[in-house]
């Protein structure tokens, strides 16, 4: 991972975890969020993370298993911390992507 993008993924994660998640609305209350969004597309937000080139994204990185991603791990569709008001694709990838602490 290069300092640049790990300093921007801890970056994102560090001001998510400040703010507090809370606030967010459940993904049934979010509209999916458009892959031509601005900063979907500043981020390389896709619906689907195996359409990213393999030398952007490591292969187990999925929205899912980002610590900005609000619902479940087997969520389909959730909240991020990103995205507010949207929802992001479980199986998707943008690249502030940044690995959940295990529990």
């Amino acid at each position: 991972m290069s300092r640049r993008r790990f300093f921007t993924s801890a970056g994102a994660a560090a001001a998510v975890a400040t703010s507090g998640l809370s606030g967010l609305a459940a993904a049934d209350d979010l509209a999916p969020l458009d892959e031509n969004d601005p900063t979907a597309k500043a981020l390389n937000y896709v619906h689907d993370a195996k359409t990213v080139d393999a030398a952007k994204r490591f292969s187990d990185q999925y929205c899912s298993n980002c610590v900005l991603f609000t619902g479940d791990s087997d969520d389909e569709w959730a909240g991020c911390g990103i995205f507010p008001g949207k929802a992001v694709a479980g199986k998707g990838w943008c690249s502030a992507w940044a690995a959940k602490q295990s529990s």
